[in-house]
């Protein structure tokens, strides 16, 4: 087993940025995806100019290898943009980590 010491400062660096990232809670994969719609009101200013159709927010992801659009309630939507920025971070955390160490093999170094 390997000790701190043996990690560089930036692979030090990443491990703490993914500790605190892990320590956050709510991490969601998926993509936000903004949709405008006519309701079904004939009277209702959405159906003449479209600038006033409703907006609605979906998550976008894929399940078991289905495509799925999950409705994300307004009340939700801070929160679940927060969760899916966090995976975004973790990933690219993870990236730079993945980086890290395949640059360590290319030198072959312990």
């Amino acid at each position: 087993m390997s000790s701190r010491t043996d990690r560089t400062a930036r692979e030090r660096a990443l491990y703490s940025r993914l500790r605190g990232l892990l320590n956050e809670p709510g991490v969601l994969r998926g993509t936000l995806v903004e949709m405008r719609r006519r309701c079904g009101t004939r009277t209702c200013g959405c159906q003449r100019e479209p600038a006033r159709r409703h907006r609605s927010l979906y998550l976008g992801l894929r399940l078991n290898g289905k495509s799925r659009m999950i409705y994300i309630p307004p009340a939700w939507e801070g929160r679940v943009r927060q969760w899916t920025a966090r995976y975004a971070q973790l990933r690219e955390v993870l990236e730079q980590l993945s980086q890290a160490y395949l640059t360590r093999l290319g030198r072959r170094r312990e």
